[in-house]
């Protein structure tokens, strides 16, 4: 963008000494009109639903060539079941880095991961108090539905009670994947395998 430098000459405060002030520079008006009028600067919200068609349809092409060639059954339930123990890993981890960052006020992504990994942490410590520790599993010792319910619950609460802010920090990103992944599967636990109560897609 152009711009043109403006100079000052100052009277002489003594004979044969002069002075030279920059006063500034400005900018042409009409390359700043054009600058600020650059298609492209931000995205459509057109563009933002093309890009998540794509990806959808992106996902379920790769889905379907792993169910023609055999490496992914339908329903994909060892697929699930090795998600939720990931995400049983992952909420074990969460109380200790949550309580380690020391921020006193949290996002409603951290809230759910706070509140699941406690879940987790209690029910293991109650199963092993109990002496039935023995066949639990560690990371997933609710059922899906259980934890998925507990989940949204807390995230309904939370977003009225207005947590719902627009924090990118990763701890929230990672509590509101991890909180999505939870009622997901909760759902499709009834989808997918409607006859086994409360245990959810995890074999216990």
């Amino acid at each position: 963008m152009p711009t043109h430098l403006r100079i000052g000459l100052a009277l002489p405060s003594r004979p044969g000494v002069f002075w030279l002030h920059f006063l500034g520079t400005t900018s042409d008006p009409m390359s700043t009109k054009r600058a600020s009028s650059t298609p492209g600067a931000a995205s459509s919200p057109e563009h933002a639903v093309t890009n998540a068609i794509l990806l959808t349809a992106a996902l379920g092409w790769g889905f379907s060539l792993l169910i023609q060639r055999g490496r992914l059954t339908w329903p994909p339930l060892a697929l699930l079941s090795s998600l939720s123990t990931l995400a049983g890993c992952l909420a074990l981890v969460g109380p200790l880095i949550l309580a380690r960052s020391g921020g006193k006020q949290g996002s409603l992504g951290e809230l759910v991961w706070l509140t699941g990994g406690l879940l987790v942490w209690l029910f293991d410590i109650a199963a092993a108090l109990r002496g039935s520790s023995r066949g639990l599993s560690w990371a997933t010792p609710l059922g899906d539905r259980t934890m998925g319910l507990v989940m949204l619950a807390v995230l309904l609460a939370g977003w009225r009670c207005g947590l719902a802010g627009r924090d990118w920090s990763w701890t929230n990103v990672m509590g509101w994947a991890l909180g999505v992944l939870w009622v997901a599967m909760a759902a499709g636990s009834w989808f997918l395998t409607p006859a086994s109560g409360l245990s959810g897609l995890v074999s216990r």
